[in-house]
């Protein structure tokens, strides 16, 4: 994140948080930041079976969706174009995020939150046999990481729940090959790409999306079983990506208009390659843009819940 101004970027984090407060929630998504433990229950459900938080008193097939608004620290979105997915590691191949709040009180609130939720998870289970989830802290302060798996694993799985992979997400085919009887990609294995402009949500091509982008980042607070030793199963607790909405790009083409002025003026030929390879990723990627103009209009009065499952069904 050179060139990146961490003050102003935190303080734009907070107007969008003041920004989205009222939109894209619905009955199953809330902020994290007023997600107290004591709204939240824990169902067993899903396939494969994992513990998830819901919402009391609403739907129990419905797990929780827990919103936070910060900045892109790290990512590994798709495509999949390298061959090097084996599958012997299939099970590891995932797409994830890191985000941070670069001093917002609502990030900082919202970790705690999710602390607290993932403790009352923690509790279901017996006492130390859960490897609970953490914010992890460095140069851009605590951060969260979420992850989603492409893959789901075992050879029970129903026909009903596998989807296809969506063509921006394995143009080359890489995760479908690896595919097979108890490797199956579906539904709780997507993320939804999207952005909110003019107050409207629209798909987004994952391949968009930058390092420094604000973003607001939905998640699902699971336990699922991870080895077993001796006689008692183990558990692991984490935080499963479900969608990555982009909010602001300033920031991000800020620095980067800062980064390619330096780059002008330093002399240095390896340094100024850097600059030709972004630029050319970065036309490579303005070329690939999935929204037409009919479309958006169509979704103008659509839930982020619509036009989840509209997106899900144009993949089947």
């Amino acid at each position: 994140m050179d060139n990146y101004d961490t003050k102003e970027a935190g303080i734009l984090i907070g107007k969008w948080v003041e920004e989205m407060k009222t939109k894209l929630i619905d009955n199953y998504t809330v902020a994290a930041a007023n997600a107290a433990a004591d709204s939240v229950t824990v169902s067993e459900a899903g396939i494969p079976k994992a513990h998830k938080v819901l919402l009391r008193g609403k739907d129990r097939r419905r797990e929780a969706v827990f919103t936070v608004i910060g900045a892109i620290i790290n990512k590994a979105f798709p495509p999949v174009n390298s061959a090097s997915v084996l599958r012997h590691s299939a099970h590891l191949a995932a797409q994830e995020i890191t985000v941070g709040g670069l001093g917002d009180a609502t990030f900082r609130q919202s970790i705690k939150n999710l602390d607290d939720v993932c403790y009352k998870l923690s509790v279901q289970f017996p006492e130390g046999s859960v490897d609970n989830w953490a914010a992890t802290t460095g140069d851009h302060g605590e951060t969260l990481k979420a992850t989603c798996c492409y893959f789901t694993m075992g050879n029970n799985t129903p026909a009903e729940v596998k989807v296809l992979f969506a063509s921006n997400v394995d143009p080359q085919k890489v995760l479908e090959k690896l595919t097979s009887e108890s490797i199956s990609h579906c539904k709780d294995n997507d993320v939804d790409y999207l952005e909110w402009k003019d107050e409207k949500l629209i798909r987004k091509n994952p391949v968009r999306f930058r390092v420094g982008d604000i973003v607001q980042v939905g998640i699902l607070v699971c336990a699922f079983r991870a080895s077993k030793t001796g006689n008692t199963p183990r558990y692991m607790c984490k935080l499963v990506l479900r969608s990555v909405t982009l909010l602001d790009v300033s920031m991000t083409r800020r620095a980067q208009a800062s980064r390619l002025e330096a780059e002008k003026k330093n002399p240095n030929p390896a340094f100024n390659a850097r600059a030709f390879k972004r630029t050319r990723a970065q036309i490579e990627s303005d070329s690939e843009d999935d929204e037409l103009p009919t479309a958006r209009q169509k979704m103008s009065n659509l839930t982020i819940e619509d036009v989840i499952m509209n997106e899900r069904k144009q993949d089947q």
